[in-house]
Formats: C-alpha cells, structure tokens, sequence
C-alpha cells in the first residue's frame, strides 16, 4: 500500500532515497528513527527518544544527535485540531483526487488548513469513491517546517500521526492480515486515533481526545494523589484500577464499538483481532478493558517487526518502549515507499 498522508511540503525529494530520518513531535517526547533501504530489506540506523516540543511556543532548530541525520526527514505529530478522516466524493474519468475546495467542505475545514487524501476505492457508475483525508493546520505546518530551517534534514512530509502508524502496521503485519478484518488503536497521552483495516485496506479512521493524560488526572481526582504518583499507581500490576480505565475510555470504547458493528455490517466481514500501540497500551490492565469491551482478542506488536537491526542498537530503556515509536517509523517507511 502506498504512503498514508500525502506529503504535505513541496520539499519532497524528486528521487526516491534510501536514507530517511522519522520524527514524530507527540505530547510527551520527541521520537526519532533512522531508517535505510537496502536490497536486504529495510535497517534501523538509529533510534531515539528527544524531549518533547511546544506547539505554543515559538519555533526554533531541532537538533539531532549525530547519528541520526539524513538528507531527509519525514514529519510526524499529534494535535488536537489536527483531522483525519475518511471521506466519499464522486469522481469522473481517471480523476484520483477531490479539489482542494471541495476536500476544505468535506472536512469542514477553511483555508488556514492544509488538506490532503489518498484514494482508497474508486467508484463505479454514480457509486462515490473513497479516500483517506487529512487536514492540519497551516499554523502547525509552519512551525514544524521552521524547526528545519537550513542542512539535513530537509524535511520531506509532513503528515498526521494517527496516520503514519498505519504505515508501519501494515509493514510490520501486512502480510498476516491480508485476509483479515482488524481494528488498530494508537493511544497517546492526548490523544488516542484508531484505524479499522478490511484486506489490507483502510476502511475507517478516527480520533478521539483521550489518552494517559486524562488517565493519570482520573486517578488523581479518584485517590486525592499527586500527579507523580498518580503515573506510579498507573503503572503498578498489583494495582487493579479497571474501574478507573473504564470510566475514562468509556466514550471512546462505545464509540469504536459503533464503528466496528458499521464496518461488520457494511462490509460483510468480522474484525478478528484489535492490535494496540501507543504508550498507554503499555499500561497493565488496559488491553483487558479494551478486550472486555470490544470482545476482540487485543494484541500488542512492534513497529520493528520485519526491520534489520543490530541489538546494541536498541538501548536498554527503549527495549521494551518500541510500540511508543510507531508513527515515527510509519512515517519514514511511507517515505521510502514501503508502505
């Protein structure tokens, strides 16, 4: 499948390159990865965990470690007001794409936004065709792109990050589900996307404003703790806090319920599986409710599935954070056109 989040900078490499650094800006950290295809395959370079950005606050260099710069960077981040979405437009003839215009209307989007879709099912006759639609706004672009201003990397894309993570998906576990219904669920600390994935094709996208953030504030107001050992009690397994978990992922599990009886419904099939990444996937009892709610089987899986790398190049304390690093990696595989 091709890259999911049409590059939204003119900066894209005419030639294709087989060196590309990663970057997603999330809440919480920066994640970078160095990604380099070779006959063999594709190779991690290099993997990182940098401090988080501010959005809010005025933009200035990002400065790599040494080792992790390419010629070209692909862009990741997670906002808010970022949109992603599917969308239906007729088109005509061999048209592929919806005017800039029409996708802002679709999206309910002005022209402070960029936009950008992906075909996904063209249709037949008067049948409306399907794409993957994202928007983000001009102001973020900006900034991202102000982060680069000069040297490697030249930034390549710039894409959302509840998109990017399907990319290293379907890389990592393509293959295996190519059969399949699942669901996909990359929870964040503000937020939490998920993809549901019929064949190999994107089928629904969505977003919704939760995630270890709202989690932690939720123990916080529960057992009258600071914030600090609030994230300790989280991630404590001879702590049962379901109750909790459910109480704040309760909207955003009704409404992937809602989502999977549409897509069962409308595309005659049954989702198998639900495969979770993210850093709150990595706290103990959340798959359970997540499982309990879905009645799906959850699965955790690595975004370094089916990437060559050396061991001594994962650090200690990245070892068991690679899920944290999906949409990083995502993003640079749709740069090297493996997704």
């Amino acid at each position: 499948m091709k890259k999911i989040g049409k590059p939204m900078d003119e900066n894209r490499p005419q030639r294709k390159t087989t060196d590309l650094v990663g970057i997603d800006f999330s809440t919480t950290a920066t994640k970078v990865v160095r990604l380099k295809k070779t006959k063999e395959g594709i190779s991690l370079m290099g993997i990182d965990l940098l401090p988080a950005v501010d959005l809010g606050l005025p933009s200035q260099r990002l400065e790599l470690p040494r080792n992790m710069v390419a010629h070209y960077g692909c862009l990741a981040y997670s906002a808010p007001s970022a949109i992603v979405r599917m969308v239906n437009a007729p088109l005509a003839g061999e048209e592929t794409t919806i005017p800039d215009a029409k996708l802002r209307e679709l999206l309910n989007v002005d022209t402070d936004y960029r936009v950008s879709t992906q075909l996904v099912k063209k249709g037949r006759g008067r049948q409306d065709s399907s794409f993957l639609a994202a928007a983000i706004p001009v102001d973020d672009v900006r900034f991202l792109l102000n982060m680069f201003p000069s040297g490697p990397p030249a930034p390549a894309s710039v894409e959302v990050s509840g998109l990017s993570f399907v990319s290293a998906f379907l890389h990592a576990h393509g293959a295996e589900c190519a059969n399949e219904a699942v669901c996909l669920i990359e929870a964040g600390e503000s937020v939490s996307h998920f993809a549901f994935l019929n064949k190999g094709m994107v089928a629904l996208v969505g977003k919704f404003s939760s995630g270890g953030g709202m989690l932690r504030r939720k123990v916080v107001e529960d057992l009258g703790v600071d914030d600090e050992l609030a994230g300790t009690i989280l991630t404590d397994h001879s702590i049962n806090i379901s109750t909790t978990l459910l109480d704040v992922m309760s909207p955003f599990l009704k409404q992937l319920s809602i989502s999977r009886d549409f897509i069962e419904r409308h595309q005659g099939c049954r989702i198998s599986k639900t495969y979770v990444s993210g850093g709150v996937s990595l706290l103990p009892h959340w798959s359970v409710v997540v499982e309990q709610e879905l009645h799906t089987r959850v699965v955790p899986w690595n975004p370094l599935a089916n990437i060559q790398y050396e061991p001594d190049i994962l650090p200690d304390e990245l070892a068991g954070q690679t899920t944290r690093f999906a949409a990083a990696i995502g993003a640079a595989i749709g740069g090297l056109g493996e997704s």
